[in-house]
């Protein structure tokens, strides 16, 4: 990773503005915000608003996160179209722009106002950095945007922080969107914090970067340990997002995995263990995932010998999950976990439920197989893993469809579960809310 200075991965944008209101004698405002990871410069910065130009004072500093309220000396237009207000650095390169204007909305360096709604004398970014604006009639200068509640409109997870082979780590990211394409290439600026200080200033290392393969951004060779900040930012040039992850040391212990590999043949997920163990080894598990980061146990793993090097065959069922990792546990009951393979989902063989619509919005019908009239749990988790809706429901022997009521979900992705009493392996498919 190379080195750069702090101010260099700030990355400062217009976030809320009024319009006809009279917030500080008589003064429209203009709210501007860090949403980089370092702070920034921002002294001789200048917004042009209609004919009027508003320099920033001299040696000022956003930090990373912060905001910054400027002030107008006359009302900014309350049309929508008539508004245009631009942000130029000091040496009078564009950062950023928003209008209104019809005659605007093909340049791709203006952000278009034409898809704000409402009624109010305010205009905001759904959530900081948004790509979407809004009108509100209630202000939030110097603060965050968007309600309780308001969901950015990318929808990133973070798949996988792992080191790898003890010598380098890496991380994964997943757009969750329908159109996941539409985002990239997404452009990347990550910090490591070398010093260890849990923060990220000008004694840490900065690097950028780009990946133009939708849905995942993956980034490799990173140090095997150690805490990053990430600021991930779609080609449209909002939408920023930033994230926090940790990338742990390895573990050693007298278990020595030397190799896990896996394969899919349509029917069955084929894996083969080499590992090398002593008397200390109680258990070896088969742990699944749909994500990369929240894991079940799927199987125990056959092993006869306690000692010596050894080569182990098994097989499991295809599911909807597509991340395995193996866990071993000591008869100290300390765990360690391999390195995270990844089958491709599209080899695995078709689950047994399947959902329409996708998206969906406050119904949503679900056909799946019963082999007898028993209960199953449907849930449905958010893409952090909390649980945000469960539900028991009632199956017949055969073919059933079943039909939810979804209207207390809100709207993005979600990991749908359903799991019958008499089955151990619950069925998965991931589903949007529009």
């Amino acid at each position: 990773m190379g080195t750069e200075g702090v101010h260099a991965q700030s990355r400062v944008i217009i976030n809320e503005f009024s319009t006809g209101q009279s917030g500080k004698n008589g003064q429209d405002f203009i709210e501007l915000k860090n949403v980089g990871i370092g702070d920034a410069k921002i002294g001789n910065f200048t917004l042009l608003v209609e004919n009027e130009i508003i320099r920033i004072p001299a040696n000022t500093t956003l930090p990373a996160g912060g905001f910054y309220v400027a002030y107008t000396s006359k009302m900014v237009a309350t049309d929508v179209k008539n508004i245009k207000i631009s942000l130029n650095d000091s040496a009078s390169q564009l950062m950023d722009a928003i209008s209104g204007k019809a005659t605007d909305a093909a340049n791709i360096a203006i952000e278009t106002l034409l898809n704000a709604s409402g009624k109010g004398n305010y205009f905001g970014r759904k959530t900081d950095g948004d790509c979407y604006w809004q009108m509100d009639t209630v202000p939030t200068a110097g603060a965050s945007n968007g309600k309780l509640g308001a969901a950015s409109s990318m929808q990133i997870t973070k798949l996988v922080a792992m080191n790898t082979n003890c010598s380098s780590g890496k991380v994964d990211f997943r757009v969750e969107n329908a159109n996941a394409a539409s985002f990239f290439t997404m452009n990347y600026t990550i910090a490591f914090d070398a010093n260890n200080d849990g923060k990220f200033n000008a004694n840490d290392r900065f690097e950028k970067g780009a990946d133009s393969s939708a849905p995942v951004v993956e980034i490799n060779n990173l140090y095997s340990t150690g805490s990053y900040k990430i600021m991930l930012e779609p080609m449209s040039g909002c939408n920023q997002q930033i994230v926090d992850f940790k990338i742990d040391p390895c573990i050693t212990m007298a278990v020595k995995l030397k190799k896990f590999t896996g394969s899919n043949n349509g029917k069955v997920n084929n894996f083969n263990i080499e590992i090398e163990t002593d008397a200390d080894l109680k258990e070896l598990k088969l742990e699944a995932s749909t994500n990369g980061s929240q894991f079940e146990k799927v199987s125990n793993i056959p092993f006869q010998n306690r000692a010596g090097l050894q080569n182990i065959s098994f097989n499991s069922n295809p599911t909807q999950q597509s991340y395995f990792r193996i866990a071993m546990t000591d008869v100290n009951n300390k765990t360690t976990y391999s390195p995270v393979v990844r089958l491709s989902i599209n080899e695995q063989s078709a689950n047994k439920m399947t959902a329409s619509p996708n998206p969906f919005n406050d119904i949503i019908q679900l056909q799946l197989q019963s082999e007898k009239n028993e209960k199953a749990v449907v849930q449905f988790y958010a893409t952090n893993g909390a649980l945000a809706l469960s539900q028991t429901i009632d199956l017949m022997s055969g073919q059933n469809n079943i039909r939810l009521q979804t209207s207390q979900l809100q709207k993005g992705m979600y990991i749908v579960s359903i799991r019958n009493a008499s089955s151990q392996q619950a069925q998965i498919t991931r589903l949007m809310k529009g």
